[in-house]
């Protein structure tokens, strides 16, 4: 598979390189922070190698790869608002001073993943027996591949998000995920 530097100027190709050169600095830096035992470069790696397995399908890639990097660039569990939003922002941001026009499809789309994101379902999601293969399901998949991975693996994943929420007890963290599942499963089937 491609490397995580392969990947960023796959996203960002025919952009200014300066630009994009001091994002994606600042990208493994945030990805690098030591409270991150999950939403890591190791996990953006991971859902980056099933991005790879899923291109062909999806109608705007460079768009599902630039909301993959943004997804979690700012991640702190100890929030009490969800960074969705401020991803959002950052992309932005990062758009403006790539000079991506605020018109332009690839912004447009990014934006668009990045929103759903932070729902984490479409409405294809909320009709029983219904099914989506726009590029948001194949982007929210992304999110969900690690539950459908191999024990060991999962049993991995189990414990390095529980790393980045040290800071709960155990019953705290429970209900939390608890709430996040519901959530997360609580969708028509």
């Amino acid at each position: 598979m491609a490397s995580l530097e392969d990947s960023w100027k796959e996203a960002t190709e025919g952009l200014d390189a300066a630009v994009c050169d001091s994002w994606f600095a600042r990208l493994q830096e945030l990805y690098s922070e030591e409270k991150r035992t999950y939403h890591n470069l190791d996990s953006l790696r991971e859902k980056l190698n099933h991005y790879y397995e899923i291109k062909s399908n999806l109608k705007n890639p460079r768009a599902v790869l630039l909301a993959i990097f943004f997804q979690n660039f700012e991640y702190d569990p100890k929030a009490l608002v969800f960074s969705e939003d401020k991803n959002l922002e950052h992309f932005n941001t990062f758009a403006d001073e790539a000079e991506i026009p605020s018109d332009a499809e690839l912004r447009e789309e990014t934006c668009a993943l990045l929103k759903v994101a932070a729902t984490h379902s479409t409405e294809a999601h909320k009709v029983g027996g219904a099914f989506g293969s726009e590029d948001a399901h194949y982007f929210l998949d992304l999110d969900m591949a690690v539950l459908g991975s191999p024990p060991d693996s999962y049993a991995e994943y189990r414990e390095r998000i529980r790393g980045e929420y040290s800071f709960l007890s155990e019953p705290m963290y429970t209900a939390l995920r608890l709430k996040v599942n519901h959530h997360a499963f609580n969708l028509k089937v």
